[in-house]
């Protein structure tokens, strides 16, 4: 395959972020991709898995060095799971390739409010996940975390994403995922709901194959499920051993 003149550049400045640059390498060379062959170089691995997905995993990357900074190591491939998940509903509802891209970054950085709760209380996730099996509602359980932490972490992720200037359609599904407005609100919340229950990050109460048939998928359930715990385990394994955090990061646009 040729590499369209994109890849040069994307792969030029991936070479300036070594951690990033092996775990695409990596991710290239994965079986989920579909590897016949290894690759070796930087170029060679844009090239098999794309543009976009290069910008995909450089999110991916940017999101968990917030995530272990703020001390919740363990939202970041959950965040991964409900980002795959987004982007694997919005295609199966017709979606176009960049409003695709979009709710993938917004299921991404879902667990942002989450995470910045733990800067304030590294007991926090323990916390959420007693309250959740103790069998807490989500309104009971929303109105006890802004009781004792002083804000939901749905509106603090909104506010986050808003500082970090990233626009209202990335922002606005986050902060509506308890309350769902629009079809993107939707897809959040149900790929929210796609995380095992045991895990931290999995804070809306409606079962992922109900919150599937709402949004006209209910037969596509185990499929969405499998490709994003699929996706978030092979990008888990590309990024082991990234050597630290970088500070320039790829757009997806």
């Amino acid at each position: 395959m040729a590499p369209e003149p994109d890849s040069y550049e994307v792969a030029a400045r991936l070479s300036t972020i070594p951690d990033t640059a092996a775990a695409v390498i990596r991710y290239a060379n994965s079986a989920y991709v579909g590897a016949v062959y290894p690759v070796g170089t930087i170029l060679e691995a844009v090239v098999r898995v794309g543009c976009r997905t290069v910008g995909a995993l450089a999110m991916a990357s940017l999101n968990k060095d917030l995530v272990d900074t703020w001390g919740a190591p363990e939202l970041w491939e959950q965040s991964l799971i409900v980002g795959r998940a987004a982007k694997v509903i919005a295609n199966l509802r017709g979606a176009n390739r960049n409003d695709a891209e979009i709710l993938f970054v917004a299921g991404l950085f879902s667990c942002s409010g989450l995470a910045s709760l733990t800067v304030q209380d590294d007991g926090y996730l323990a916390w959420r996940h007693q309250q959740w099996k103790r069998g807490l509602t989500d309104a009971q359980l929303l109105e006890k975390e802004a009781l004792i932490y002083g804000d939901r972490h749905d509106r603090l992720a909104a506010r986050l994403l808003e500082e970090w200037n990233l626009p209202p359609k990335i922002s606005a599904p986050i902060a509506a995922h308890h309350d769902p407005n629009t079809l993107e609100d939707e897809i959040i919340r149900t790929a929210i709901a796609a995380l095992p229950t045991d895990m931290a990050a999995r804070c809306v109460d409606v079962p992922f194959k109900r919150a599937m048939q709402t949004i006209g998928l209910g037969e596509h359930a185990q499929f969405v499920e499998s490709e994003a715990m699929l996706f978030a385990e092979n990008t888990s394994e590309a990024f082991a051993g990234r050597v630290g955090a970088s500070t320039e990061r790829f757009s997806l646009t």
